[in-house]
Order: structure tokens, then C-alpha cells, then sequence
């Protein structure tokens, strides 16, 4: 079991340092670790070196910050009154609560209590982004071999440099929300560098719908920041060449079942799977409910963004807030 180096243990680190002692003399000399002593040299010197009063100061205060980190039940309740009433994730509630100077635990502390909470019974997991039980492995899958694969795509490895980067304004990734049978489908399209996103509602998923949706979405927007397009591999988007002549811009294609190579859209259709879980019907919506939609994506702040929200780096890179 680890023990905390005490001040005693300080004072004769700091003695036997003078006397030219080594870290592996030190540690046999006092029962401990090499790299216990290592990290204590290196943690708790100063400007002039290892003192041991001022060591055993720097460990003292950082004592200190360890408990007022710890996940304590006022911490507990607050997270689950935003988790399930206000829709924050456990990154938005640790942050929020930090700026607004109050000490909280870390996002990693959260979410290994939901996950906790989830193996011990408990529903606060079915409020994560996710709707995760468990925490699971990303991992690829086998190409199909070709079979069903849309003609004349181009790779997301053909996509200039400075979209990998997100320094140009422009270049968005789009994909298709699935609602319960024949209650219709969301087109999803967002920017990479701002996280805008617009939505649409479709009725198929047929090609030409769909194509029609996204040029329409799209057509919202000044021609300068329409860069780039980039899908996944549905037969949803077979009318891209259509897209691409009458938007005048590229479109390009991730490889199959890598969905992490468009993980700005997969965390946007995250998003709006809080609002329409998986088999919800999307037969009843309306224009103002689409609209609502939009506003929860886009006006919710990012970290991504320094916290602010996915409007105000659109409006501030065009002037005006887009509808």
C-alpha cells in the first residue's frame, strides 16, 4: 500500500541529496520506491533546488486541491439534476462550474460514476450523449469488398490538407438520421471549423430526396463557405455529383464503417439523438420543431470552441447569424 512521503522523510531526502546521494541510495536507504523519490524531486523543488520545507509546502497545498476534488454529494446531486434536466454532458457540467469558480470534480470523474451508477442499477447512463451502458472500444470494421459501393467517389484522403486542420471556413460533413419506419429521416449537415449545423426532414431516404434536402439546406449559405462535402458511404447519397455541380463545391466519401473520419457530424447526430432517441417517430414534426433542433445544436457551447457557441463563430466569421 502507497504511503504519502512524510516531512521527515523530506528533511533526510534533502540531507542525503547534499551529501551527493542518489535517487536508488536514497530509496534503499528509506524503504521506498525509486520512483517514489523520483517524483518527489520532481514534483516539489523550486527555483533553487529541493528544500525540504519548501517540498513538504507545494505538497501540503496540493493535498489541499485533492480534496476539494473530491465527488462530493453536492457534486452528485448537481450532476444528475443536469444530466437529466438540462442535457449537459459531464464535460459541460465540470467546465461550467469551473468558470464559474466553483471547485468540481473532473469530466472523468463523472462519467466513471454514471457508469458506476449504471452497473449498480441506475438510469443516469440513458442521459449520456451516447446512451451508453458501457464505455465501448472504437474499432474498425472489414471493407465489404466493394459491394454496393456508389460510382465515381472520391476518398477523404483527396481532401486538401487545411481541412484535416479545420483553418478554412467551409468544409462540412453531412449524413442522414433514421426514424422509426416510414416517419421520415433528418438530413444532418455540419461545419467543420464553427460546428454549425443545419437540419432538414425528409420523407425517404431515397437518393433524390435526399439530394434535394442538402442542396436546399445549403443553398441558405454564402458560396464562400461552401467548400467541401464529405459523406459517408450510403446509397442515400448517390445524387453527390448532382450536389456537387449545383453547390460548386467537393464532395468526398469516408472509407466504410469508418465512422470516426467524420466524427464532427457523428457527435452532432449524438446530440440530437438526446432530443430523438433511436426508434423515435419523425412523422409529426414541423418546421418549428426543426427549428428547435437547430438552436439546441447550435447554441450550446463547445470546448472545441473555448466555449462558446457553434452561432457566434458563424456570425463572427460572416457577420451576421445565419438562419
Amino acid at each position: 500500500m502507497y504511503h504519502r512521503v512524510t516531512k521527515e522523510e523530506r528533511r533526510l531526502i534533502f540531507f542525503m541529496r547534499q551529501e551527493g546521494d542518489g535517487i536508488g541510495e536514497i530509496a534503499r536507504r528509506l524503504g521506498r520506491a525509486g520512483s517514489t523519490i523520483s517524483r518527489e524531486l520532481r514534483r516539489n523543488r523550486g527555483q533553487r533546488g529541493y528544500r525540504y520545507r519548501q517540498a513538504d509546502a507545494r505538497a501540503q497545498a496540493r493535498a489541499k486541491r485533492e480534496v476539494l476534488r473530491r465527488f462530493t454529494p453536492e457534486m452528485k446531486a448537481e450532476l444528475e439534476r443536469s444530466l437529466r434536466y438540462k442535457r449537459l454532458t459531464p464535460q459541460l457540467i465540470s467546465r461550467q462550474a469551473r468558470a464559474q469558480g466553483r471547485p468540481f470534480a473532473c469530466k472523468e470523474t463523472l462519467y466513471q460514476y454514471v457508469y458506476a451508477e449504471g452497473r449498480a442499477g441506475g438510469t443516469l447512463w440513458t442521459c449520456l450523449p451516447r446512451s451508453h451502458k458501457q464505455r465501448w472500444r472504437r474499432c474498425s470494421r472489414r471493407d465489404n469488398g466493394g459491394r454496393g459501393r456508389l460510382l465515381r467517389q472520391r476518398r477523404i484522403d483527396e481532401r486538401p490538407a487545411d481541412v484535416a486542420t479545420r483553418e478554412t471556413l467551409g468544409h462540412w460533413e453531412g449524413d442522414l438520421i433514421m426514424g422509426a419506419a416510414e416517419t421520415g429521416h433528418l438530413v444532418t449537415l455540419v461545419e467543420r471549423k464553427t460546428r454549425f449545423a443545419l437540419v432538414g426532414w425528409i420523407r425517404t431516404r431515397e437518393a433524390k430526396e435526399v439530394t434535394r434536402m442538402v442542396v436546399r439546406l445549403m443553398s441558405e449559405l454564402p458560396a464562400h463557405i461552401r467548400r467541401s462535402l464529405t459523406f459517408d458511404n450510403g446509397k442515400e447519397f448517390a445524387g453527390h455529383e448532382q450536389i456537387a455541380r449545383r453547390l460548386k463545391l467537393d464532395v468526398y466519401f469516408a472509407y466504410p464503417y469508418h465512422s470516426w473520419e467524420r466524427g464532427t457530424n457523428e457527435n452532432v447526430n449524438g446530440l440530437v439523438r438526446r432530443l430523438y432517441p433511436k426508434r423515435s417517430s419523425f412523422a409529426d414534426i414541423d418546421a418549428y420543431q426543426i427549428w428547435q433542433v437547430r438552436r439546441f445544436l447550435n447554441d450550446r457551447p463547445r470546448g472545441c470552441l473555448n466555449w462558446k457557441t457553434p452561432s457566434e463563430e458563424m456570425a463572427a466569421f460572416l457577420g451576421f447569424a445565419p438562419r
